[in-house]
Order: structure tokens, then C-alpha cells, then sequence
């Protein structure tokens, strides 16, 4: 099975006051410890999305660049998250499932991607799975293809939520035992706490 990521990099950041994508973390940055991890988890492709900053976050990238990596520049980013998720979308080749990731999570680790990957090809019975920690909605989600259209058509800003909503009948919900899955940066409070997890 072919299963393409996105790499979601492109928001506004707006409660953080800078983007977090390029704050520093350990001896690297935010997105670049995230996207590590995902490269190492072995997805067969990755689509960085980007927008505020484009060119600083494609450079901080670049260091570990792959066959594996393509770019794409989200003019309409500012509208909202859908817009990154559906440009990344166009722009995957061939792919059998795609696993929406975000560039902020970057205490998720190469084999917990391998974990959720795992579980989504070992079955056939469900065509989206979510992780969950503790009762708790996590990331990244993997949508298989018969999906990708519903998606490309969606107007909601705020992500895929409705989508998965929409298809309750398809959904695995697997219980994860890492907290990583849904431990993103979105306040300042936030940023301490993945960075005390690097110290």
C-alpha cells in the first residue's frame, strides 16, 4: 500500500505572536525535528505544504532533502487549514492513502507513524483511522483514497473534523498509548512544555 503524507507548515501561528514552525527546539527547529521524524518513519512520500515564511521553512527542510520531498507554496493559506490540506492533496502522485500531518507536532516519533501506518494497511474494513489517546482526538489522520474527492470538495476551513464525521461508519478509532499524538503547539504555554520534553 502507498501511503503519501502531507506535512501541514503553512499556518498563521496567530496565538503564538511568531511562527512556531522556525522556534527553536534542541539543536534544530519545530518543523524540522517534526518533519525528521516522519521522513524516518518511511512513508513513501512527503508534500510540505507551506505559506507564512515559505522560504524559511523550505531552507530549514532542505537540510534533509529525499527523493521522498516536494514542496508546494499555499497562496490561500490565510483562509484557513482546509486550503494547505487540499493544495498538498493535488499535488501527491499516486497513493493508495493519504496521512494528514502537522508540522507542529514534534514530539510524534518515526515509529508511531510506523504504528498508525501499520494498522491502516493491515485491514481492509475501515477507510479512515484516527488516533486517540485517553479518550482524546489525535493526529495525524490517514484517509484512503476513495476519500481524496470529498476532501478536494470540502469548504469547511477548519480541517477534515467534518469529513470523518461524515463517514462515522468508516472510521477506526485506535487507542494509542503515547500522549505524542496529540501534543501540538499552540500557545506559548505549549511550546515550554515540548521543549522541556527535548531538555
Amino acid at each position: 500500500m502507498r501511503i503519501s503524507a502531507i506535512l501541514l507548515t503553512a499556518g498563521l501561528s496567530s496565538r503564538m505572536g511568531e511562527n512556531k514552525m522556525l522556534m527553536p527546539l534542541s539543536d534544530s527547529t519545530v518543523v524540522q525535528k517534526t518533519f525528521e521524524q516522519l521522513l524516518a518513519a518511511g512513508v513513501d512520500e512527503i508534500v510540505v505544504v507551506t505559506g507564512r515564511e515559505s522560504d524559511s521553512v523550505q531552507l530549514r527542510i532542505k537540510n534533509y532533502e529525499s527523493g521522498k520531498t516536494r514542496f508546494v507554496y499555499n497562496p490561500d493559506y490565510e483562509k484557513g487549514l482546509t486550503t494547505s490540506i487540499q493544495a498538498g492533496l493535488r499535488a501527491i502522485d499516486h497513493a493508495d492513502a493519504l496521512m494528514i500531518c502537522l508540522g507542529d507536532m514534534p514530539l510524534i516519533k518515526s515509529e508511531d507513524y510506523r504504528f498508525l501506518m501499520d494498522s491502516f494497511a493491515n485491514q481492509e474494513e475501515y477507510s479512515i483511522k484516527v488516533p486517540f489517546y485517553k479518550g482524546q482526538k489525535g493526529n495525524p489522520v490517514i484517509f484512503a483514497q476513495k476519500h481524496f474527492q470529498e476532501i478536494l470538495n470540502h469548504t469547511e476551513m477548519n480541517g477534515c473534523s467534518a469529513v470523518v464525521q461524515r463517514n462515522s461508519e468508516s472510521v477506526c478509532r485506535i487507542e494509542v498509548s503515547s500522549d505524542h499524538f496529540i501534543q501540538d503547539i499552540d500557545t506559548p504555554e505549549d511550546y515550554q512544555q515540548i521543549l522541556k520534553a527535548f531538555e
